[in-house]
């Protein structure tokens, strides 16, 4: 059996057979192995998510101003790579460490990419303040399908779903401040079971060794 892929440099098809598709396979799922060994399988990040999204359960309780409320969620935004690093170093992971494995950067690229949709949530900031909160949440929680594949965890995938329809269904039924609380919950059990997953693979790597 044999199918096949471009060749970049002479533009032309070049045919693999199934034995170099499945050696390919297998040298990428040691690159994300060893990615998700690294990082943590982004547990630092989870573990910062929950900081910050509980302070947001806060803003929503005691808000006095809905323009206030929408500025100061998007200072606590900015606490994510602080928090990161500092929970990284409790963990062992090195988030900010230059590696040759494309996949780490990869996922460095996923964790930064929901800033990229930073505007339409500043958009709703001025034009839609009383929506700014649920677009702000959809973005956090829909961002996180990508990394089911980058750390080969079906708690991201599972997650990204439930906490993105979770956050509309619970907001217009019970109001912000128990969809948010509905995020923290989510994210505390991703960080459970992640550090679950963590200490399964600081076994295998301690096994090899």
């Amino acid at each position: 059996m044999t199918t096949y892929t471009i060749n970049n440099t002479a533009g032309k098809a070049s045919f693999l057979s199934q034995e170099e598709i499945t050696n390919r396979i297998g040298g990428l799922k040691e690159l994300k192995k060893d990615a998700a060994i690294l990082q943590k399988r982004g547990l630092p990040f989870m573990m910062a998510s929950v900081v910050i999204w509980t302070a947001i359960t806060f803003l929503t309780i005691y808000k006095t101003d809905v323009m206030k409320m929408n500025f100061c969620i998007f200072c606590c935004s900015g606490l994510l790579m602080p928090l990161a690093s500092l929970f990284g170093r409790i963990l062992g992971a090195d988030i900010y460490r230059k590696s040759t494995n494309p996949i780490n950067k990869l996922g460095f690229l996923c964790n930064i990419n929901q800033f990229l949709y930073l505007p339409i949530a500043m958009w709703a900031y001025s034009a839609h303040p009383e929506s700014m909160l649920l677009i702000y949440a959809i973005i956090f929680t829909a961002h996180l399908l990508p990394f089911s594949w980058v750390y080969d965890s079906k708690i991201y995938f599972t997650a990204s779903f439930v906490e993105s329809l979770g956050v509309i269904l619970v907001g217009y039924g019970f109001g912000y401040p128990i969809a948010i609380g509905f995020i923290v919950i989510c994210q505390i059990i991703v960080c459970i079971r992640l550090y679950m997953q963590v200490k399964e693979d600081e076994k295998e790597v301690e096994s090899n060794d």
